[in-house]
C-alpha cells in the first residue's frame, strides 16, 4: 500500500470528523481531547449523555472548539453516536471512546487504507494503558452470537501487518461515513454493549471488510469485567442478533452448537450468584420478546464469514473453564462439519489469533 505524504494526510484528517459519546467520564475525557487535537483532529463531536459529573465543563472549559451536543436523558452509546454522525457533513469518520488517548500518527494510519478503499473499516492496534498488552485488535464474532476481544493479553509485538478479520471492535475504529450510513449506523436497539458485534454481522452481510491496522496505536482504560449487569446486556444483545439473522431452519441445523453455548453462558451467569441468574433470565425474556428487524442474506455464507472457535482463556477461571471451552470447540466444528458448513475453515490449523490472512481489500456482497 502507498503511504500518504503530509499534505494527503491533513487533507484527509481535515474532511474526517472524530465521534465521542459519554457518560460521567471526567477522569479521561480530557486526556483523550488532548491526544486527539495534538494529532492534528479539526472537528471533534462529543455526545454527552446527561452525565452527571463535570464532564461537560470540562469540555466546555478547556475545548470550546469540540461540538458538544447535550442530551438530557442517557440515550445509550449507539444512539449517542448516531447522533453524533449526523451532525457531521466529512467524509471520514472516527469512532472512539472516551477513556482512551491516541499515539503520535495513529490517526492517520487508521485512516490510510479508507483512502484507497472507502468500502473497509478499519481498527487499531488497542493496547492497555501501560502499553504492555493488547486490548483488542478487533473481535472475534462467533456464529452463535458470542463475541470476544481479538488479542487480548497478547504483547504488542504479537500483531505485524495489516490483517483481514471477521469482527470490528467499537472501542475505536474508522469508517467512510457513506458505508455508515448504507449499513444503517449502529442498531439502537443495542443500549450498550454487542453494538460492535451486530455491526459487524451486517458488514459481513454487505461485504464490507473489515481490518486490523496494528500501526495505529490507541491506549485504553481496560479492564475485562463481565458482571451481573453486563451479562444482561452482553446475553440480550446476543438474543437479538440470532433472531435478527437466523430463521428456525438456522436453530435447528446449529443446536448443538447454540445448546452449548446456552451451558456457557448459563454456567457464567451462576458464578456471578443469584443476580447473574436475576440479569441472564432478563436478558432472555427481554431479547426474545424484542421487535427485531429480519435481515435476509445467503445464511450458510454469512455462518462461513463468522469465527467458528472461541478463546479459550477468556472468562476461564480454572482448568475446568478452559476443558469446557475446548469442549464446545469441539462441538461448534463437528456441528459444522456434519451440516457441511465447514469448508472454509477445514484447513486451519492454528488459533483464531494466529491463522488471520494479509488484507485483499476484495469486497464480496453476500446475498
Amino acid at each position: 500500500m502507498c503511504h500518504l505524504s503530509l499534505g494527503d494526510s491533513m487533507d484527509v484528517i481535515e474532511n474526517t470528523s472524530v465521534i465521542i459519546v459519554t457518560y460521567n467520564h471526567q477522569e479521561y475525557i480530557e486526556n483523550c481531547l488532548k491526544s486527539l487535537f495534538l494529532e492534528g483532529a479539526q472537528e471533534i463531536i462529543v455526545v454527552d449523555n446527561a452525565s452527571t459529573d463535570i464532564t461537560v465543563e470540562i469540555i466546555e472549559k478547556n475545548f470550546p472548539q469540540v461540538t458538544l451536543i447535550k442530551n438530557h436523558e442517557n440515550k445509550g452509546f449507539s444512539e449517542g453516536i448516531n447522533q453524533g454522525v449526523a451532525n457531521t457533513n466529512k467524509d471520514y469518520l472516527v469512532i472512539i471512546n472516551p477513556d482512551t488517548y491516541v499515539s503520535k500518527n495513529s490517526i492517520p494510519a487508521l485512516l490510510e487504507p479508507l483512502v484507497h478503499d472507502k468500502n473497509l473499516i478499519i481498527n487499531p492496534q488497542v493496547l492497555i494503558e501501560d502499553g504492555s498488552k493488547i486490548n483488542t485488535c478487533g473481535n472475534i464474532v462467533h456464529f452463535t452470537g458470542l463475541s470476544f476481544t481479538r488479542c487480548l493479553n497478547q504483547a504488542p509485538e504479537y500483531s505485524k501487518g495489516e490483517k483481514s478479520i471477521k469482527g470490528m471492535s467499537g472501542v475505536c475504529f474508522a469508517i467512510h461515513k457513506d458505508n455508515y450510513q448504507n449499513l444503517g449506523g449502529f442498531c439502537n436497539q443495542f443500549f450498550v454493549y454487542m453494538e460492535d458485534a451486530e455491526l459487524s454481522w451486517r458488514a459481513n452481510v454487505k461485504g464490507i471488510d473489515m481490518v486490523y491496522v496494528p500501526q495505529s496505536i490507541i491506549y485504553h482504560q481496560y479492564g475485562l469485567k463481565v458482571g451481573p449487569q453486563k451479562v444482561y446486556y452482553l446475553e440480550k444483545g446476543r438474543y437479538i442478533i440470532l433472531r435478527r439473522y437466523y430463521t428456525f431452519k438456522e436453530y435447528l441445523i446449529l443446536f448443538p452448537s447454540f445448546f452449548m453455548t446456552e451451558i456457557l453462558t448459563w454456567g457464567y451467569a451462576i458464578l456471578n450468584g443469584w443476580e447473574g441468574i436475576k440479569y441472564k433470565c432478563i436478558a432472555l425474556k427481554d431479547g426474545l420478546s424484542a421487535d427485531v428487524d429480519k435481515k435476509n442474506s445467503n445464511r450458510k455464507e454469512l455462518i462461513k464469514s463468522l469465527d467458528y472457535k472461541i478463546p479459550e482463556d477468556q472468562l476461564s477461571f480454572s482448568i475446568f473453564d478452559i476443558y469446557l471451552k475446548r469442549i464446545a470447540n469441539l462441538i461448534y466444528i463437528n456441528n459444522l462439519k456434519i451440516i457441511g458448513y465447514y469448508e472454509n475453515y477445514k484447513d486451519k490449523k492454528k488459533t483464531d489469533t494466529e491463522d488471520d490472512i494479509p488484507v485483499k481489500h476484495i469486497s464480496k456482497k453476500i446475498t
